[in-house]
C-alpha cells in the first residue's frame, strides 16, 4: 500500500529527529563518563545526619555514609561511620556536612576536654533559679555573694563574672538524685575561669542570654 507523500515525509522527520535525540544523548553520556574519571573513582564518605553541637559525643544514628567522587571531598574526611562513633565534636557539625578528622577530638575519657583548644576553660554551673539555657546558647553569668560567706558580698547588685560563655552541654534532672544540681557547662576564656569557678563555689550564679555574636569562644563555626 503505498503511502502519502505527507505520510512519508512525517516518517522521515521522525527519523530524522530520533537520529538527533540519540546523538545528542550519546554526547551527554561520554560527558558524564569524561567527568566521572575526572572527578575520580566513587568513595564512601561520612556525613553529619543532623546537626551535632560543638562538645557533643557522637552517636551512631548522627552520622550516615553516602558516595561521592574522591576529588569532591576533603583528604581528612572519614569512610567508615564507625571511626566517628563515641568521638567528641570539636566543631559543631551542621547537618550535610562531610565529617573530617579534624571535625573530632579524642575518643575515652577526655570527652568534651579533648575538644578544648588552648584559652578556653569549660566548667559546670548550677544556676539558683533552676535555669538551664540550651545548648549553643551564649550567656552572661552575674554572681552574687553573701557578705556573711565571702569577703566584700553583700553588694545591692549582681558582678559579672564571665562574658559571652557558651553552653555547650546541659544536664538532665531526671538523670540525678539531686535536682537542684543540674546546670549546664560552659565555656569561657582561661582569665575568667577562676572568677566563675570562685562564683559557683561561694556565691550564687544566674545566667543572662546573650547575643550569639558575644561569644568569648566562636568555636562552633568549624575550622
Amino acid at each position: 500500500m503505498r503511502r502519502s507523500p505527507r505520510v512519508a515525509l512525517a516518517w522521515i522527520a521522525a527519523a530524522i529527529i530520533a537520529l538527533a535525540t540519540a546523538k545528542v544523548t550519546a554526547a551527554d553520556v561520554l560527558a558524564l563518563h569524561r567527568r566521572a574519571r575526572s572527578l575520580g573513582p566513587d568513595v564512601r564518605v561520612v556525613l553529619a545526619a543532623r546537626d551535632v553541637p560543638l562538645g557533643a559525643r557522637i552517636r551512631a544514628d548522627d552520622v550516615r555514609v553516602v558516595v561521592l567522587p574522591r576529588t569532591t571531598v576533603a583528604p581528612d574526611a572519614l569512610h567508615d561511620a564507625a571511626s566517628a562513633i563515641d568521638r567528641v565534636a570539636a566543631f559543631a557539625l551542621p547537618r550535610g556536612d562531610v565529617v573530617t578528622a579534624r571535625h573530632l577530638a579524642g575518643a575515652g575519657p577526655l570527652g568534651l576536654a579533648g575538644a578544648l583548644p588552648d584559652g578556653v576553660r569549660a566548667l559546670h554551673v548550677v544556676a539558683k533559679d533552676g535555669y538551664r539555657p540550651p545548648v549553643g546558647a551564649v550567656v552572661d553569668l552575674f554572681a552574687t555573694f553573701d557578705s556573711s560567706v565571702a569577703p566584700g558580698g553583700g553588694s545591692d547588685r549582681a558582678t559579672v563574672v564571665a562574658r559571652g560563655a557558651e553552653v555547650v552541654a546541659v544536664d538532665d534532672p531526671s538523670a540525678s538524685t539531686d535536682a537542684a544540681a543540674a546546670g549546664a557547662t560552659v565555656l569561657v576564656v582561661e582569665t575568667q575561669a577562676a572568677a566563675v569557678a570562685y562564683a559557683a563555689t561561694l556565691g550564687q550564679i544566674a545566667f543572662a542570654l546573650a547575643p550569639p555574636h558575644t561569644a568569648c569562644c566562636p568555636l562552633a563555626s568549624g575550622p
